[in-house]
């Protein structure tokens, strides 16, 4: 009978894969590096914003390599692209990066663009730069809506007081990028030299600090994800290390406008990689571990209080946003296995709007008119990007 159980059970996921719709593809547009150059194979978050009026922008990170040299390359490139909603380039400009050259291009922890309301853009890099003055440094550059560079502005550590002196050690690692409702900008992620303690900070376009806080007490923490709430609030699920040390443990914090803090409330799920903060509370992904073969879903109210669990039918999720009244996610049937990536959509209760056909995605997001943009990598040796958008079936 137990074999009967798992066999009907096995073959009820199955089904229901087979059952979850495929998205239409309305834009496939592919986004080489510049002559000589390959890109970074190292992807992180924040590398593709949309605009309020649809046009997408993309950081390319590439370097030109040297054959048989140690290190194999001694000039990197970001270039920041401009794309019409139908994926014509608009415009394409380098972003003047200073940092250090690493193996694979510049020597970045951090690299994300936002577009912000007026229709200006933020772009983010803090890495590695050997100087006299120090051995990080984190750099805002503003930029108009044609590219054109406005301002460049050197970001100092949590620590330094607004126009004291230069970035000396800037470790900033952050995984949010996103534009607020005053034309700011909001970071969240980590700070130091690693593993980081969780951090968030709130900046104009010219590199004000206008409020921030962490960096935390423990090491390895982050800020996972923001979501401003009605009045100006935010609120922000971050992992911390329990107190004493130990393990990490989730907690939404609720901010006002200006960075006071109104209420921290422990969320009681097993911190994985994957979470965002919905329209109303947050959400966990759980992987699939040796007791299950399938993930799970937890969502929580504004509070930290359980209200759900859903079963979520993939071994892993690699990434997860906030999308509408719902999520949007980067899945994988089997766990680190990049090569069996989907991307997915599901309700705010957790069911499968619609699931993509295999796809190595490195960053999803939302548009403005429904659908997901993503980039996507295609071929396996100096693979090509993609930057693809689904929409419903």
């Amino acid at each position: 009978m137990i074999r009967i159980g798992i066999a009907l059970a096995a073959l009820a996921v199955c089904t229901a894969a087979a059952a979850q719709p495929t998205p239409r593809t309305t834009l496939d547009v592919p986004l080489p590096a510049p002559d000589g150059f390959v890109l970074n194979p190292y992807a992180g978050p924040g590398r593709l914003a949309i605009g309020r009026d649809g046009v997408h922008y993309v950081l390319l990170h590439a370097f030109k390599p040297v054959p048989n040299a140690s290190p194999p390359t001694s000039e990197g490139r970001v270039d920041l692209l401009a794309l019409a909603p139908d994926g014509t380039v608009k415009q394409r400009r380098s972003v003047p990066i200073e940092h250090s050259m690493g193996f694979v291009g510049f020597d970045l922890d951090s690299l994300g663009v936002a577009a912000v309301r007026s229709g200006e853009l933020a772009v983010f890099a803090s890495g590695f730069k050997s100087t006299a003055a120090g051995r990080t440094s984190a750099t805002l550059f503003r930029f108009a809506a044609d590219l054109s560079l406005k301002k460049t502005t050197r970001l100092g550590p949590p620590t330094t007081k607004p126009g004291k002196g230069d970035d000396g050690e800037s470790f900033y690692g952050v995984s949010v990028y996103m534009p607020t409702s005053d034309n700011a900008l909001l970071l969240g992620g980590g700070y130091g030299p690693g593993p980081q303690a969780w951090w968030m900070g709130k900046f104009n376009l010219d590199g004000k600090r206008l409020w921030q806080a962490g960096p935390g007490s423990g090491i390895p923490e982050r800020v996972t994800a923001i979501a401003e709430r009605k009045g100006g609030a935010w609120l922000s699920l971050v992992a911390e290390m329990r107190k004493g040390g130990g393990e990490l443990e989730w907690f939404l914090r609720r901010y006002t406008g200006d960075g006071k803090l109104i209420e921290r409330k422990r969320v009681a799920v097993p911190v994985h990689a994957a979470a965002t903060v919905l329209r109303d509370g947050a959400v966990v992904a759980l992987d699939a571990d040796e007791g299950k073969q399938q993930g799970e879903l937890v969502f929580v109210d504004d509070s930290g209080r359980v209200q759900q669990r859903v079963p979520w039918p993939f071994a892993q999720t690699a990434s997860m946003i906030a999308d509408g009244d719902g999520i949007a996610a980067i899945v994988e049937t089997k766990v680190a296995s990049k090569t069996e990536r989907f991307i997915v959509r599901a309700d705010a209760k957790g069911a499968i709007r619609w699931r993509s056909a295999a796809a190595a995605a490195d960053e999803i997001v939302s548009t403005p008119d429904g659908a997901i943009a993503a980039l996507v990598r295609i071929g396996k040796s100096d693979a090509v990007l993609h930057l693809i958008r689904y929409a419903d079936p």
